[in-house]
């Protein structure tokens, strides 16, 4: 039986927490980000200044557009690094006991950012997007839902 996936991507959808727009800070090296959406652009960039302005960004949006700005060179091996900083800033974030349990309350159901925009990380309008934000949060899911190690 094929599940029905969950979307999630502006504030009124009901899993809008899995959004990296969300208003879920982490922390991470001892640095604090106010979203995931933070500090994923930041880690774009190797310039020191660039990143801190994007990091105090005043919301994700800005975020967002400061880290699609290419008026400062991006890093060489993004391509090759984004999905795994991708994983490592919703692991952190999901570190959240009541962010747990709502990923958690999902089940086996797909997840897909229903950005009608992304269709790298999101579904895309169409669905044919390749949805890999929802896939690495199934990813975080299938972890919390391991039993621990003992």
């Amino acid at each position: 039986m094929n599940e029905e996936p969950i979307y999630f991507y502006t504030k009124n959808d009901p899993f809008y927490e899995l959004s990296n727009f969300a208003p879920y800070g982490l922390e991470s090296e001892g640095v604090y980000w106010p979203t995931v959406e933070h500090f994923f652009q930041a880690q774009k960039f190797t310039d020191p200044i660039y990143r801190e302005r994007i990091r105090l960004a005043a919301g994700p949006r800005e975020a967002r557009t400061l880290g699609q700005s290419r008026a400062v060179p991006i890093r060489s091996d993004w391509d090759a690094v984004r999905e795994e900083l991708m994983l490592k800033a919703l692991c952190l974030k999901f570190q959240r006991r009541e962010l747990q349990a709502l990923l958690l309350s999902t089940g086996s159901r797909p997840l897909a950012e229903a950005s009608p925009f992304d269709h790298f990380w999101g579904a895309g309008q169409d669905g044919s997007g390749q949805n890999r934000l929802g896939h690495l949060l199934e990813q975080v899911r299938q972890k919390l839902a391991a039993p621990a190690a003992t």
